[in-house]
C-alpha cells in the first residue's frame, strides 16, 4: 500500500542524454538514446519502492508512448500546483502476483514517475492492514492511499480523483470532542450538516467504540450508497465514510463492515491509556521521554538483568526474574484478592496479604512450594512488615472495639516464618473515617495497587522491637515501643510511607511534600518535592527516592436515568464518574535535592514503584483509566467488547538513564528481592511450585 504525501516522486538519473528525433512524439518518431526497456525497469523499481512491497512478482506489463501538458503527467492532485509545459513519456501497466494492475506514468528519461491508479483483477478483493500516524484499518490491496500532510484526512481509492462509479473510503481525524459526546451525536451532526438522512434502524455498533449507519446521495447520473461510521476514543473523534454505486453496494458493504471491525486508533494499542509527552527533566538536559501515545512505550534494546522479583499476574502471585517475566505462579486461585507483596530482608521469603481470606501468607521462594498461612484476621488497610532478621512477619488486626473517641482498637501480631502460632506484639488506636468512595470503574484496581485513596498506610518493624505505624488514615505517624507500649507521635500531618532498605530512615508524605524521618539522628527533613505525592519508593542504596503524582486532566460523568439499569449491570454502580489523570514518575536525589521527571503519561494512576537492587532502573505499574470502557458503553458495545475495553494494570520497566519505558506485562505490584545479581549471572534453580489442595491462596 502506497502513501502519497505528494503524487510527484522524482527519480533523477544523472547524465542521461535524451535525443529527440523528428517532429511528433506520438507514433514513436521520438526515441530515447537509452533503450525504453531500461526506463521501464526504472519505473518498475520506483513503483515497488512506493508500494513498500519489494517481494511482488511481475506477471505481465504493457506500455505506450504519450505526452502531457504539465508535470502532473495526467494525474493531478487536488490543490497541487504544477509547471506547465509538454512532458513526453510512457504509460505503464504492471500486473503483479497480488492480482493488482497499477498504471504508472513516467517521463521519457526516467526523471519523474506518477502512480495514477490501481485496479483489482482477482475474483475477490484481498484486504490488508494500512497504518497511519493516527489509526489503522483494513483496506483492499488494490486501493491506493492519499493522505494530507499530517495524515488527518486520508482517501482510500483506486485513483486520486474519486469516480462516482467506483468504491472508496475516506477517514478523517476530527480531533477532540467535548466530554460525553457520543458517536450517535456525531452522526446526527453529520447528517444535519450535509442535508441527508439515515434510517435510525440501520444504526449499529461497530468495533469497540464506534457507531455506523447507512445513507445515500446522488453522484453525477447514478445513486451512491454510503456507510457512515463515527468513533470516539479517549475524547478524540474519527469519521469513516465508505461508498459504492447503489447496484454494487451490497457486495461491498460486507467488506466495509469487515474493514471497520479492524479500525484502531493510535490510542488503541497495547498501552492505550498512556499518552506520552516529552518529559523535560528538571535539572537535567532536555529529555526525550516518549511514552509513545497510543502505543506501548518502548525503550531502546537493552539486556535485562536476571534480578529476582515478584508481581501479581492475572490475579496470582508470580515469582521470576526481570528478564523472565511473568515467571512461575505460586498461587492458583486468581479469584482471590492479594495485596502488599514484600520480600524478607534476605530475599528468600515473600509475604503478602490475602484480602479475601484476611490471612498473611508466606512463600519460600527458593523451595517454590505453595504459600502457608502465618497470620489470621489481617486488616486489609495495612501491609505486612518483616522483622529485621526475617524470622517473623507482623500484621495488624482490627479488634472490632473502639475507644471513647471512636478510634478503632488495633493490635499488632507476628507470625513465624518457620510456622507455629502467631504472637500478639502490641496495640494502638487508629482514627479517622477515610473510606475511599468508588465512583470510577478503575478505582478498585488503583486502590488495590496504591492503597486506599492512593496511599499505603505505614507498618514498619525497626530494630529494638519498635514499629512505625499510621495512627490515622488522614494523617498521623507514630513510633510504638513494644517494651512499654508507649506511642510517640512523629508527625500528625504525615500520611503512610515506607522504610528505607537499611531500616534507618522512613519516607512519608504530607500535603506539602515529602518528609524523611531519620531514626539515628531522630531528625525530620521536609523536602520541597512531592506535593500531593502518592506511590513512594527508595533507591536500593538509599541515595534517592521516587514518587508518583496524578492530576485530573479530563473527566466524564454518566448519569442519564435512562441508562441506569444498563449502567449498573456494566459498572456495578450508578452514576459513574470517569477520570483521566496526567501521571508523573519523579526521582529526588537526597544528596543535593535535585528532582528529575523520569516519565509522564496518562491513566488512573501509578500504583506501585520498585527500584532495582543494582540501580539499573525502576519498575512501576500503571492502572489504566476507564475512559475507553465508558466510550464503549456509550457506543452500545456487547459484553465481549465491554470486557475488552475494561481498564487493567500494566507493568513497565524504565532503565536508568533512559526516557522510554519497556512494557513487561499486564500485571501489577512489582517488588524486587533485596539482592543484586551481576550481569550474566543466573538465579539459583528452584523447583516448580507444588500445589497443596485447599492451601493455594
Amino acid at each position: 500500500m502506497v502513501f502519497w504525501r505528494k503524487m510527484m516522486m522524482r527519480a533523477v538519473i544523472g547524465g542521461m542524454v535524451i535525443v529527440m528525433v523528428g517532429g511528433s512524439w506520438m507514433g514513436g518518431t521520438v526515441q530515447a538514446q537509452d533503450d525504453p526497456e531500461t526506463v521501464r525497469g526504472l519505473a518498475q523499481t520506483w513503483l515497488l519502492e512506493q508500494l513498500a512491497k519489494p517481494g511482488l512478482v511481475l506477471m505481465e506489463y504493457t506500455y505506450d508512448g504519450t505526452s502531457w501538458d504539465d508535470d502532473s503527467l495526467g494525474c493531478p492532485l487536488p490543490d497541487q500546483s504544477y509547471t506547465p509545459g509538454t512532458v513526453h513519456g510512457y504509460r505503464y501497466f504492471f500486473l503483479y502476483d497480488n492480482m493488482v494492475r497499477y498504471e504508472v506514468h513516467g517521463a521519457i528519461d526516467g526523471s519523474l514517475f506518477v502512480l495514477c491508479r490501481a485496479s483489482n483483477t482477482a475474483a475477490e478483493e484481498n484486504l490488508t492492514t494500512v497504518s497511519t500516524l493516527a489509526f489503522s484499518i483494513l483496506a483492499p490491496s488494490s486501493w491506493l492511499v492519499f493522505p494530507n500532510a499530517d495524515q488527518t484526512d486520508v482517501l482510500f481509492a483506486s485513483q486520486v480523483q474519486p469516480d462516482c462509479a467506483l468504491p472508496g473510503m475516506r477517514i478523517k481525524v476530527l480531533g477532540r470532542v467535548a466530554n460525553g459526546v457520543t458517536p450517535d451525536q456525531l452522526i446526527d451532526g453529520y447528517l444535519v450538516e450535509n442535508g441527508v438522512q439515515d434510517a435510525p434502524t440501520e444504526r449499529q455498533t461497530t468495533g469497540t467504540f464506534g457507531r455506523t449507519t447507512l445513507l445515500q446521495t446522488g453522484c453525477d447520473t447514478i445513486t451512491r450508497r454510503w456507510r457512515l461510521s463515527l468513533f470516539v476514543q479517549y475524547g478524540t473523534a474519527y469519521q469513516v465514510e465508505q461508498w459504492a454505486p447503489q447496484d454494487e453496494f451490497e457486495a461491498w458493504d460486507t467488506l466495509f463492515l469487515q474493514m471497520l471491525s479492524r479500525f484502531e486508533t493510535d490510542e488503541g494499542a497495547l498501552a492505550a491509556n498512556l499518552a506520552g509527552e516529552d518529559a523535560a527533566p528538571e535539572g537535567t538536559p532536555s529529555g526525550d521521554a516518549e511514552a509513545a501515545a497510543g502505543g506501548a512505550p518502548s525503550a531502546a534494546a537493552v539486556e535485562l538483568a536476571p534480578l529476582p522479583m515478584a508481581h501479581l499476574f492475572v490475579g496470582d502471585v508470580f515469582v521470576g526474574a526481570l528478564n523472565d517475566i511473568p515467571g512461575r505462579s505460586l498461587t492458583a486461585l486468581p479469584t482471590q484478592v492479594r495485596q502488599y507483596l514484600t520480600f524478607s530482608p534476605d530475599g528468600l521469603f515473600l509475604a503478602f496479604n490475602n484480602v479475601t481470606t484476611a490471612q498473611i501468607r508466606v512463600i519460600n521462594t527458593v523451595e517454590g512450594r505453595s504459600p502457608h498461612t502465618v497470620g489470621e484476621g489481617a486488616d486489609p488497610a495495612f501491609p505486612p512488615a518483616w522483622h529485621p532478621d526475617g524470622g517473623e512477619v507482623a500484621y495488624v488486626v482490627n479488634t472490632g472495639d473502639t475507644g471513647d473517641d471512636g478510634a478503632a482498637q488495633m493490635e499488632i501480631w507476628a507470625g513465624q516464618t518457620s510456622g507455629g502460632d502467631p504472637r500478639r506484639v502490641g496495640n494502638f488506636t487508629f482514627g479517622g473515617d477515610c473510606a475511599a468512595a468508588v465512583s470510577d470503574p478503575a478505582d478498585g484496581l488503583y486502590f488495590a495497587e496504591a492503597g486506599a485513596a492512593g496511599h499505603t498506610l505505614a507498618l514498619a518493624w525497626l530494630a529494638g522491637d519498635q514499629f512505625v505505624i499510621s495512627t490515622r488514615c488522614d494523617g498521623g505517624i507514630g513510633l510504638l515501643n513494644v517494651a512499654d507500649g508507649k506511642l510517640t507521635e512523629l508527625g500528625a500531618d504525615l500520611i503512610g510511607g515506607i522504610l528505607s532498605p537499611d531500616g534507618r530512615r522512613f519516607l512519608s508524605r504530607s500535603d506539602n511534600g515529602l518528609a524523611v524521618l531519620d531514626f539515628e539522628s531522630w531528625q525530620r527533613t521536609d523536602l520541597k518535592n512531592g506535593v500531593k505525592a502518592q506511590a513512594l519508593a527508595w533507591a536500593a542504596d538509599g541515595s534517592a527516592v521516587y514518587y508518583a503524582t496524578s492530576t485530573l486532566a479530563d473527566s466524564l460523568m454518566l448519569d442519564d436515568p435512562a441508562q441506569q439499569a444498563n449502567g449498573e449491570s456494566v459498572f456495578g454502580f450508578w452514576p459513574v464518574t470517569i477520570g483521566v489523570y496526567d501521571l508523573a514518575l519523579v526521582s529526588v536525589d537526597l544528596t543535593n535535592g535535585q528532582e528529575t521527571t523520569l516519565w509522564r503519561g496518562q491513566g488512573r494512576g501509578i500504583g506501585h514503584i520498585a527500584a532495582a537492587p543494582d540501580g539499573s532502573g525502576v519498575a512501576f505499574s500503571v492502572v489504566q483509566s476507564s475512559m475507553l470502557l465508558a466510550e464503549a458503553f456509550q457506543a452500545g458495545g456487547d459484553d465481549h467488547t465491554l470486557r475488552a475495553a475494561a481498564p487493567g494494570t500494566i507493568l513497565f520497566w524504565l532503565p536508568a538513564g533512559e526516557s522510554s519505558p519497556l512494557l513487561l506485562s499486564y500485571s501489577g505490584y512489582p517488588v524486587f528481592a533485596p539482592v543484586t545479581i551481576g550481569a550474566g549471572d543466573e538465579p539459583e534453580e528452584t523447583p516448580a511450585a507444588e500445589t497443596t489442595t485447599g492451601d493455594v491462596g
